[in-house]
Parts: C-alpha cells; sequence; structure tokens
C-alpha cells in the first residue's frame, strides 16, 4: 500500500465509512440488487469497485464449475455457459455480512486512488499475473475506472494493439502519463465533501504530515546502474595541496607543526629551500621555479608525464626523516610485486562454479531469500529459482531478476540478500 498514508486512520475510516453507509441502506432492506449497489454511495467510484468484486468472484467461481468429464471447449458448451452467466448477473442479491468486507475495501482503494493515484495502478500493475498486464485485463480496468480514468487509457494507447505488455513496461507508461498529464489529475477537495456527508474525514489524519501534495517524477533507474556504482570513491592520482601542505614544513631548521596525516614519501625541502618557497608564497619545484599554475580538478586521470617517477629524487636535509616512519603508498606497494595471500579454503568454495541454484543456497539463505525478497511467499522462491536454472547465461539470469523480479517485489538493489543471489547468479554461469 501507499506509504502517504496513516495504515490504522486509513483501515478505521474505510470500515466506520461503509458501516454507517450499510447500515442506512439496510435498515430498509434485507438484500441489495446490481442496481442498487450502482446508486449505494455518492462517490460513483466506490459503487464500481463493489461491482468489480462480485464480477471477479463470479469468474472465480465459475471456473469452478468446469468439470474434466466434459467438453468445455466445445462451442455449444461454451455460448450455454456464457448465457447462463449473463443470466445469472442479472440476479445480483447480496446480504449485509456479504455486502460490507466488500464496501470496505472498495473504500479503501478509493481513498487511495484519490489522493496517491501513482501508488493505486502502481500496485495494479504489479499484481497482475506472471507481471503481463494483457490487453482484456487493461481493459477491465478502464471500464471499472471513474476517477483518473486517463491513465489506463494512456496505457492502452501506448500498448498500440499488443495482446499484453510486461508489467515494468507498463509502468514506464504509467510514469509518463503522470509527467505528460499530471494537470488532470482530479483534485481531491470534492472527493472529501462527498466522504464528510455521511461521515467526516480528516485528512490531516488520513494522511502523513511529511508527504508533498504533488506527485514526484523520480527518474528510473537500471539495475545495471546501480549494480556498477562504486561504493568508495577512488584515491586521487596526483596529491592535493592540503595532502602536500601536510607534509613536513621546516622553518629555520625547526618543524613547527605536526603533520595532520601520516608523513608521505615525498621530497622534502631543505632549509635554504623552505626559506626560498615562504618567501615566494608557495612551494618550489625541483628544478627551482614555482611549477604551473593550478587548474580546477577534473574527473579523467592526471595528464602529468610519467617518466622518471619510479625514482624520486633524494634532497639533503639538516633534519633526517627516520623511512621506517612512512607509509608506503600504493605505487610502493604494487612495485614491491608482494604476492596476495592465497585464498582460504572457505573462499575458494564460495567461489567455486555451481550447477544449480537451488542446491547451491543454504537453509539460512533460503529463508532470508523468502522473507526480504519475495515477501514471505515460498512458492514465487521456487518458481524464480527453478526458471533461473534454466537460463543459458549470466546476462539472461541479471535481465529476469531486473526486469522481472526486482520491479515486481520491488527489492533494495543495495541490499545484501541481493548481493548474494547475484553472486550465486555468477558461480552458476561463470
Amino acid at each position: 500500500m501507499s506509504n502517504k498514508f496513516n495504515a490504522n486512520a486509513l483501515a478505521e475510516y474505510s470500515k466506520s465509512y461503509a458501516r454507517r453507509i450499510a447500515a442506512d441502506f439496510f435498515q430498509h432492506h434485507a438484500t441489495i440488487s446490481g442496481e442498487q449497489i450502482l446508486s449505494l454511495t455518492p462517490i460513483n467510484q466506490i459503487n464500481l469497485f463493489i461491482i468489480s468484486s462480485l464480477s471477479d468472484k463470479w469468474q472465480a467461481d465459475t471456473a469452478k464449475f468446469r468439470s474434466p468429464y466434459f467438453d468445455f471447449s466445445d462451442a455449444d458448451v461454451q455460448e450455454a455457459l456464457q448465457n447462463f452467466m449473463n443470466v445469472v448477473s442479472q440476479h445480483i442479491l447480496v446480504r449485509r455480512e456479504h455486502l460490507e468486507p466488500l464496501l470496505i475495501d472498495a473504500t479503501r482503494r478509493t481513498i487511495i486512488m484519490i489522493f496517491d493515484p501513482r501508488a493505486y495502478f502502481d500496485d495494479v500493475l504489479r499484481n497482475q499475473p506472471d507481471f503481463t498486464l494483457t490487453a482484456d485485463a487493461l481493459k477491465q480496468i478502464i471500464r471499472y475506472t471513474k476517477i483518473n480514468q486517463f491513465i489506463p487509457a494512456h496505457i492502452m494507447q501506448r500498448m498500440n494493439g499488443k495482446p499484453f505488455l510486461y508489467a515494468n513496461q507498463a509502468l514506464v507508461f504509467l510514469e509518463e502519463a503522470l509527467m505528460q498529464r499530471g494537470h488532470e489529475l482530479e483534485h481531491h477537495d470534492k472527493f472529501v465533501a462527498l466522504f464528510s456527508e455521511k461521515l467526516p474525514m480528516d485528512v490531516s489524519a488520513l494522511l502523513r504530515s511529511h508527504m508533498p501534495d504533488s506527485i514526484p517524477t523520480a527518474p528510473l533507474r537500471s539495475f545495471f546502474d546501480t549494480a556498477t556504482e562504486l561504493t568508495v570513491p577512488p584515491a586521487p592520482l596526483v596529491a592535493t595541496e592540503s595532502t602536500l601542505a601536510g607534509a613536513v614544513r621546516l622553518t629555520d631548521g625547526a618543524e613547527t607543526n605536526t603533520p595532520a596525516i601520516p608523513p608521505q614519501p615525498y621530497p622534502v625541502a631543505t632549509d635554504q629551500e623552505a626559506s626560498s618557497s615562504s618567501s615566494t608564497g608557495g612551494a618550489l619545484f625541483l628544478d627551482g621555479n614555482s611549477g604551473p599554475d593550478p587548474v580546477s580538478p577534473i574527473g579523467q586521470p592526471s595528464q602529468l608525464p610519467t617518466e622518471n617517477t619510479g625514482t624520486p629524487a633524494i634532497v639533503e636535509n639538516s633534519q633526517s626523516i627516520n623511512s621506517t616512519n612512512l607509509v608506503p603508498t600504493l605505487n610502493d606497494t604494487l612495485r614491491d610485486g608482494t604476492p596476495a595471500e592465497p585464498a582460504t579454503v572457505a573462499e575458494t568454495f564460495h567461489r567455486a562454479p555451481i550447477e544449480s541454484i537451488a542446491r547451491s543456497i543454504s537453509l539460512n539463505q533460503k529463508f532470508r531469500f523468502i522473507n526480504q525478497l519475495f515477501n514471505g511467499n515460498a512458492s514465487a522462491y521456487n518458481q524464480a529459482v527453478d526458471e533461473i536454472d534454466t537460463l543459458n547465461n549470466y546476462g539472461q539470469a541479471l535481465d529476469l531478476i531486473s526486469y522481472r523480479y526486482a520491479s515486481q517485489y520491488l527489492w533494495d538493489m543495495s541490499s545484501d540478500e541481493v548481493s548474494e543471489l547475484v553472486e550465486i547468479l555468477k558461480r552458476r554461469f561463470a
């Protein structure tokens, strides 16, 4: 559900409003018909959501009617079944105990649609079977949408006659509709007045105070963008002025301050050169000149010449520096060529290729993947693992988890669980 709402306040208001509506109607009626449902509340969207729920339940009950002992694909059977459904649908008759739960859900959905249309349609698209939006399903959404109907209509237009869309593509069209036609969104004031005719609505209690009234347009980001981002910025290739300033400073042969950072193996000026440096306003280069003018930092590697940098010149100093206290630089470490420590048995095991994802996931990992990545749905987890194991390469696996499961279950791509899953994919398709 949208995080724009106070969940408890939304649930309580929906229940109270539905109870008030149901009490007023069933005070004079024992049951309610389809025609009466269409005019049950002054907000047509609530009435349509109730009819939509009844239609879904009727479709599900009809599917249960099919039997393996009869040919339901026969044209005569299909025609007779359709006629039967049409006739029965003309005789809707619902008692209060069955209507009130539908009325509560319809009220809740309508409030979300009014105050947070992005969250409402986002949830509808993500909950499509197999993460696929068919043209028939979209027609049903449009049919039962009264408020902000231009949003599903825009998605239908962008579908351009195709029989289906993957939900992640439909979500892109949703953002497109909100960005291009956000000014057409219906304002909540008139609906607050309609709700308040039956039960006063306190908008400040219903919504979280920190949420903005306008809909932000956050840019879409690819999984591959976030997966390859550096968590720590690279070290500069050339020492900055502050780093040089932290090196040894000598005036009249005495050390005047303690370096702010560990001393680095830079050439040290003599007393005479240090005095000359202070008089000219800056440190001199080894050949006695003041060096090139400073330039603003850029994101590209340094273009300074690199010849003769492997063996820096040594300048004698009246105060010798103990070389054992110098911290080796990255270049020093690389030049030493010290071999890396051999990997442990555990590290070697965890990097070894695997033949099956399901068998390589520990029991603890499995529970965490189910709870953190698949919202506690074990069957969805098993289906995903089986599907990944049938793929041919690592690229296909990344496409599947980023364009389907990550979008469907709103994964935090920086979480430990996603990182562990990606590592398993690398081993599976190594």
